[in-house]
C-alpha cells in the first residue's frame, strides 16, 4: 500500500479545525478519519497484479546514445485503472522518464514510451516494473512489483566513427595508385595487359601471348589478407583517466577505428585484450559484422588493477602467428617502461613482425609541465612575486614523468618497434593514419 500528497492535503484541511476550536479531540479525531478515508480508498483500488506487463527492448544500445524503447500495459479485467508505472532500471542507463501515469479503461491497453541514455558499457540487468493502482479518491493505492528480469548490453561510443570516411577515401585511392606494381616477394597477381618498352620481361605470361598473338605482362597489386593485431591493455595503466574518459575508453576507440579501416582493407584483424592473463581472443574476420563482434566484447571488458603480463602476450603472438604481421600494442607508457616486459617483448617481436605501440598521453602532464609564471631575468623580484612553490613543485613532477616518457620513446626504435604518442582525442585519428603510410609504404 502506499499514499499519495491527496492524503497530506486532507490532513492539513484538518489543521483549522484544532487551532479554531476547543475540542481536545479533535486532532486525533481528524486523523482517525483521514486514516479511514484513506483505508477504503485503498481496499476500493483495483489490484496492479491484473495487469499484464511487458517491455520492447531494442538488442544492443551505444554508450551516450539515446535509444527509444516501449512499456506495453494491458488491462485484462473489467475495471479501469489509475496507475503509475516506475520502469527500474540502473541508474547509469538513465531511462527517461522515470516514472509515467496512465488511465486504462476495461480490456484495454496502451504502449509507453521511454528512452536509454547509457553512460557506462557492459551487460545491464533491469529489477522489476513497479505500479501503483490508485483508489476512485486517489489517496492511496495498491502496489505491485512485477519481476520482469531483461538485460541489454552497452556497447562502447564509438565516437572515433567520424574519421572513418575520410580515411576510408584515402585507403581507397592509395589502393587505385598502387594497382600496378612490379612483381616482388609477396605480391599479388591482379590483371593482364600489353607489354611496353621497360618492362620486366619475366613477367610476360607466354600462354597468354601465345594466344593473343602479342605480348602481355602481369601487373601485381599489394598484397591483400594481412594480418593485423590489435592488442588492448587493461591493466591498471588502462584506468588513468585522461580528460573525461579513462585510458581503456581511448584505447577502445583507436582499437574500432582501426579495426573498421583494416577490415575494409581486406585484411584480417585480431584482437586481444590483456592484463595479467588474456581476456579475450577475437580471431580474424572480415566484413560488416567485424565491428559489431568486436564492439560486443569490448562492452563487458573492464580494468583490472593489476600488472599486465608482457611475456604471457608475447608468447600468444608468437606461438600463433607465422605470417609477418603489424601488432598494434595500445597501452600507457608510465616511468620506468624500459624497465617493464614491454620492453624485451617489443624486440622479441619486432624480429618477425612490425611492431607499433600506441601510447594515450595525458594532456594534463603538459599543463602541468608549464609553469604559469615564467622567470624574467630582467625583472627577477616580480618574477618571485608570481612564483608558487605548489605550482613549482608539480611542473617539476609533470616534466620528470614526460622525461621518462621520452625515455622509454627512444629506446623503442633501438629495439625495432615504433612509438605513437597521442592525446586521447587525437589517438584515433593518427593511429589510422600510421596505419595508412605503412600500406603507402609497402611495408604491411
Amino acid at each position: 500500500m502506499a499514499v499519495s500528497k491527496r492524503l497530506a492535503f486532507l490532513i492539513a484541511l484538518g489543521i483549522p479545525l484544532v487551532l479554531l476550536t476547543h475540542w481536545n479531540s479533535g486532532a486525533f479525531f481528524w486523523l482517525l478519519v483521514c486514516l479511514l478515508v484513506w483505508l477504503f480508498d485503498v481496499i476500493a483500488a483495483p489490484s496492479p497484479r491484473h495487469l499484464a506487463i511487458t517491455r520492447s527492448l531494442p538488442h544492443t544500445l551505444r554508450q551516450r546514445t539515446e535509444t527509444p524503447y516501449t512499456v506495453s500495459v494491458k488491462n485484462p479485467t473489467k475495471r479501469k485503472f489509475r496507475a503509475q508505472i516506475r520502469d527500474a532500471w540502473p541508474p547509469s542507463l538513465q531511462a527517461l522518464p522515470r516514472q509515467q501515469r496512465l488511465t486504462l479503461d476495461a480490456q484495454s491497453s496502451t504502449t509507453l514510451q521511454a528512452s536509454f541514455t547509457p553512460q557506462r558499457k557492459g551487460t545491464l540487468r533491469s529489477d522489476a516494473v513497479t505500479v501503483r493502482s490508485y483508489g476512485p479518491l486517489g489517496l492511496g493505492a495498491r502496489q505491485f512489483s512485477a519481476p520482469i528480469v531483461q538485460e541489454v548490453k552497452v556497447l562502447p561510443e564509438f565516437r572515433s566513427a567520424k574519421y572513418l570516411p575520410s580515411r576510408l577515401k584515402t585507403l581507397r585511392r592509395l589502393e587505385g595508385n598502387s594497382l600496378v606494381m612490379q612483381r616482388g616477394q609477396g605480391s599479388e597477381f591482379d590483371s593482364l595487359r600489353e607489354y611496353v618498352p621497360g618492362d620486366d620481361v619475366r613477367d610476360i605470361e607466354w600462354h597468354s601471348s601465345a594466344r593473343l598473338r602479342t605480348p602481355v605482362v602481369k601487373t601485381w597489386r599489394p598484397e591483400r589478407d594481412r594480418n593485423v593485431i590489435i592488442c588492448l591493455d587493461s591493466s591498471r595503466s588502462a584506468a588513468v583517466r585522461l580528460d573525461k574518459y579513462p585510458r581503456l575508453d581511448a584505447s577502445m576507440e583507436a582499437a574500432l577505428l582501426l579495426g573498421a579501416l583494416a577490415g575494409s582493407a581486406g585484411d584480417r584483424v585480431h584482437l586481444i585484450a590483456f592484463d595479467n592473463q588474456i581476456r579475450f581472443h577475437i580471431q580474424p574476420d572480415r566484413g560488416v559484422g567485424l565491428i559489431t563482434e568486436m564492439a560486443q566484447a569490448l562492452a563487458d571488458l573492464q580494468v583490472s588493477l593489476t600488472e599486465a603480463n608482457w611475456s604471457g602476450l608475447s608468447h600468444t603472438l608468437l606461438s600463433g602467428l607465422r605470417q609477418r604481421s603489424l601488432v598494434v600494442i595500445l597501452t600507457g607508457l608510465e616511468g620506468g617502461a624500459e624497465r617493464s616486459g614491454l620492453m624485451p617483448m617489443v624486440e622479441a617481436l619486432s624480429s618477425r613482425h612490425h611492431v607499433l605501440v600506441a601510447n594515450s598521453l595525458d594532456p594534463e602532464l603538459t599543463r602541468l609541465a608549464q609553469l604559469p609564471g615564467q622567470w624574467n631575468l630582467n625583472d627577477a623580484k616580480q618574477s618571485l612575486s608570481r612564483f608558487n612553490p605548489v605550482d613549482a613543485f608539480l611542473a617539476a613532477a609533470a616534466m620528470a614523468e614526460l622525461n621518462e616518457h621520452e625515455e622509454a620513446g627512444n629506446l623503442l626504435p633501438l629495439l625495432g618497434g615504433h612509438l605513437l604518442n597521442a592525446t586521447p582525442e587525437k589517438l584515433p585519428p593518427n593511429l589510422a593514419d600510421a596505419y595508412i603510410s605503412l600500406k603507402r609504404r609497402g611495408q604491411i
